[in-house]
């Protein structure tokens, strides 16, 4: 499926103060370019960007994308930015972003494909773990765009609701820091610039342990630590076709089971961490738990580990590294008929114990 995506700007932004919202700056840099940078970043990129605006098209122009107006007059709203998107593009879907939301999650247009294909419905859209429906972020096929200019030609302009009666579906994503966070008045612009800002710093400043005072990598010396009780919890997910996803569910692939073969690879590559990361220190594992839950609405799935040890230094690494090895392992067993699967989202959702403590990532509840 080729795809295109269109960074709506094109609104009046009366709660700005009637302000191009699109090239209002966000910590250094306009809330367009943001959203260029999201799209960039995107597990799946898209073959071309459209920014569709009504005004300061030059300054628009400037980012080296094509510029859409809208093609009804009187700013009828997100769907004449949709509608001029369709016209210009000939790709089988649109992706659509707002400008103003400027931290989007890398795995969105990923997610958003394979539940496209997973559904077969015409469009799908972006929910949160709140329960928030973020109409403007969604994904559409091509084939609504008669439909789109019913709606536009008899004035109805409210894309929540044209999107529902096509059949919508939702893909929910969690609530990760600061992705999907909307900025629709000063005090939104505020207080995302300071988090912005506050990360970034945190970033700069902080400590690198592996690097001595000399900038040489080194192991860290924990030989005067006392050994506690810690554990560590990471996640991943693997997103295929579905097909692939119902043979190894089935149990029906050609080099059996799957997913049994996976979770071994997973505990020996937790026993096995200190031979793959140079750094890491080798550690006395007391348990490694490997769980896979079948995910059929995204087409995927998902590879969590858990790792335990009585030791000096932390077990994340063990983690991490199990569920990396556990999903090339699926890669590994199904490349035969899906070599486009894509790893996604590897991140850490817990640790407990040590100086540090209790840690657990913002939305791991959810």
């Amino acid at each position: 499926m080729n795809l295109d995506a269109v960074i709506l700007a094109g609104g009046q932004a009366r709660r700005m103060g009637g302000r191009d919202k699109g090239l209002i700056p966000l910590a250094g840099k306009p809330m367009v370019a943001w959203m260029i940078a999201a799209l960039q970043k995107q597990s799946v990129l898209v073959d071309q960007i459209f920014i569709a605006a009504n005004r300061n098209l030059p300054d628009y122009s400037g980012f080296g994308y094509t510029v859409l107006r809208d093609v009804y007059p009187d700013h009828p709203g997100p769907m004449a930015g949709i509608h001029s998107a369709l016209l210009a593009s000939p790709a089988e879907a649109l992706l659509v972003v707002p400008c103003d939301v400027p931290c989007l999650p890398n795995d969105l247009l990923l997610k958003f494909r394979a539940a496209l294909n997973a559904t077969g419905a015409p469009a799908v859209v972006a929910k949160t773990a709140d329960g928030q429906t973020h109409w403007s972020i969604c994904l559409i096929r091509r084939e609504l765009l008669p439909s789109l200019l019913e709606c536009l030609s008899q004035g109805q302009n409210r894309l929540g609701q044209w999107l529902s009666e096509q059949g919508a579906e939702f893909v929910t994503f969690s609530d990760r820091d600061m992705s999907f966070a909307n900025i629709n008045t000063p005090e939104n612009l505020a207080s995302l610039a300071d988090r912005l800002t506050a990360a970034a710093q945190t970033v700069t400043q902080g400590d690198l342990t592996h690097f001595n005072a000399a900038g040489n990598a080194h192991m860290v010396n924990v030989g005067n630590k006392v050994e506690t009780r810690r554990s560590a919890t990471a996640q991943g997910e693997i997103i295929m076709l579905p097909d692939t996803l119902r043979l190894i569910e089935s149990g029906n692939h050609k080099k059996g089971d799957v997913l049994g073969v996976a979770r071994i690879a997973a505990i020996m590559a937790a026993k096995k961490t200190s031979d793959l990361i140079p750094l890491c220190h080798p550690l006395p594992l007391t348990a490694v738990n490997v769980e896979f839950v079948i995910d059929r609405i995204n087409s995927s799935v998902r590879c969590s580990v858990t790792c335990e040890t009585l030791g000096r230094t932390g077990i994340e690494m063990e983690a991490l590294t199990a569920v990396q090895i556990g999903l090339l392992t699926i890669y590994d067993m199904c490349k035969a008929v899906d070599k486009g699967m894509v790893m996604s989202n590897v991140r850490l959702l817990e640790k407990i114990g040590g100086k540090s403590g209790h840690w657990s990532a913002p939305d791991a509840g959810a």
